[in-house]
């Protein structure tokens, strides 16, 4: 191992840790003495992606293939051949249909991206939310025609919550894309009224649906009117926070509804 290496190891254990930084001062020393690339241990170099080495990120694959075209699910080839061409919708669209009219999402929560949401919503790395908003453009600017939508609007945190993390990861994606595709972003204007549990922990959706159940509502119900919305949110499970927050924006009168999610999270194969 080359001696450069070892000696940033060294200088790393002698550096503050995270969580005695700010965010933003420690995404400066990342520069400055950059760590070992989460993903494959390697010093990410000039060409890295804050920690993440450059081989590493451009590796995060794009969901590719048949998808359910309201919830953006993947299908297998078998699922594909039991739908007819003009109605390919998952067994949960078609048996309890989502408030939102579609959901799309960058790639599957594994391996890079996975580690990179880890690390922008739990490790203090807020500075990753540029490169993972410009992933959004990447991934599904062919699909979507942004000129169709007039707001951006965030997955709210409690304010709970908010004060124990200090930002909300799906704030800074919302604000990031708005800049890239020219749209307005509307932060505050849906809000989590009720603290709830998290959702990750909870493995049946009957029970995910009512953690969130009545958990938002708007402040200014009036600008969503007659608006083509973009939800934006880290990760989609079950879609039941995403769904949630939809219906509290069709019922204030928003024409449509199209969420997007970095990572779709357990994917069946």
């Amino acid at each position: 191992m080359p001696r450069y290496s070892i000696s940033l190891k060294r200088i790393r254990r002698l550096l503050p840790k995270a969580e005695s930084l700010g965010s933003y001062a420690q995404t400066a020393l990342d520069f400055v003495f950059p760590a070992e690339c989460p993903n494959c241990g390697s010093f990410a170099g000039d060409e890295r992606v804050l920690i993440f080495c450059r081989a590493c990120w451009d590796s995060i694959p794009a969901l590719d293939g048949p998808i359910c075209l309201q919830c953006g699910r993947p299908f297998s080839a078998r699922q594909v051949l039991q739908h007819t061409p003009t109605l390919l919708l998952c067994s949960d669209c078609r048996s309890s249909p989502p408030h939102f009219n579609y959901a799309r999402s960058v790639a599957e929560y594994t391996a890079v991206l996975k580690q990179a949401i880890v690390q922008f919503k739990f490790q203090q790395k807020p500075a990753l939310g540029k490169p993972l908003a410009r992933l959004f453009l990447t991934a599904l600017s062919a699909r979507i025609d942004w000129r169709h939508y007039q707001i951006i609007l965030p997955v709210p945190l409690h304010k709970k919550r908010l004060r124990q993390r200090g930002y909300n990861q799906s704030a800074i994606l919302a604000k990031e894309l708005a800049c890239h595709v020219g749209r307005k972003v509307q932060i505050g204007n849906l809000r989590r009224i009720r603290h709830t549990e998290a959702q990750w922990p909870i493995k049946k959706h009957s029970k995910r649906r009512q953690n969130v159940k009545n958990a938002f509502d708007l402040t200014s119900p009036e600008k969503i009117r007659q608006q083509n919305i973009i939800l934006i949110d880290d990760i989609f499970t079950t879609g039941a926070t995403t769904n949630e927050c939809a219906r509290v924006l069709k019922q204030a009168g928003a024409a449509s509804v199209l969420v997007l999610t970095l990572s779709r999270a357990g994917i069946r194969k």
